[in-house]
């Protein structure tokens, strides 16, 4: 069994409590455009991605969906099961695809009874993630698509820390046969709103997010 799985919140947990989270889950790849999670089925795993990157995301009978986050290594898809629910809220598709940890979403609930350092840590994890919720209704009510897309891309390139991944025309990015590739991240930050800083800053607030 390795030592490790790849998601920063889970490795950055002492070693006694780490062991037992690994024991309960397995290494998995995840492949892009995957629904690891189907709003309004039963939540069988909880998800700790690595180097995969996830959206989070509403739909409405209308068949619409709204994006309301997305999780890197820094986070854990599952956190209903904090409030109880058997039934996910949300679906969860992976955008970039790699590798992540997934365990059973019983083993996931007794640890969070029993391991007291990852209860802690994600609790710490459900605060970071109710700011993105929120800031995320306020940005998408009030900037325009350029500025959310900018933060989309600035969010999605700290999370996978490589330049490849429309704004073409600012010459900030370039996209080719499904690979956006960012060409000046500095521009690319002016173009966004203030929700990525305001994101950025949040993230932060996670120790084993903190750079």
């Amino acid at each position: 069994m390795p030592d490790t799985s790849g998601n920063l919140l889970l490795d950055s947990l002492p070693a006694a409590a780490r062991r037992p989270c690994l024991e309960a889950g397995e290494q998995v790849s995840l492949g892009l455009g995957e629904e690891i999670i189907t709003q309004g089925d039963r939540t069988r795993h909880a998800y700790f991605p690595g180097t995969a990157v996830c959206s989070l995301t509403m739909g409405l009978k209308s068949g619409d969906k709204a994006e309301c986050a997305i999780v890197g290594a820094e986070g854990v898809i599952g956190l209903s099961l904090l409030s109880g629910a058997s039934r996910s809220p949300i679906a969860a598709v992976v955008q970039i695809a790699g590798s992540g940890y997934r365990m059973p979403i019983a083993s996931f609930a007794e640890l969070l009874q029993h391991n007291r350092p990852l209860r802690e840590a994600i609790l710490l994890y459900a605060g970071f993630a109710l700011n993105v919720v929120g800031r995320s209704v306020a940005c998408n009510s009030y900037h325009s698509i350029v500025e959310r897309l900018a933060r989309w891309l600035l969010m999605t390139h700290d999370r996978v820390e490589r330049d490849e991944l429309s704004l073409r025309a600012m010459q900030v990015i370039d996209y080719q046969r499904g690979v956006v590739r960012i060409l000046d991240r500095k521009r690319l930050e002016q173009v966004s709103c203030e929700c990525y800083e305001a994101n950025r800053r949040y993230l932060q607030l996670l120790p084993w997010a903190a750079a």
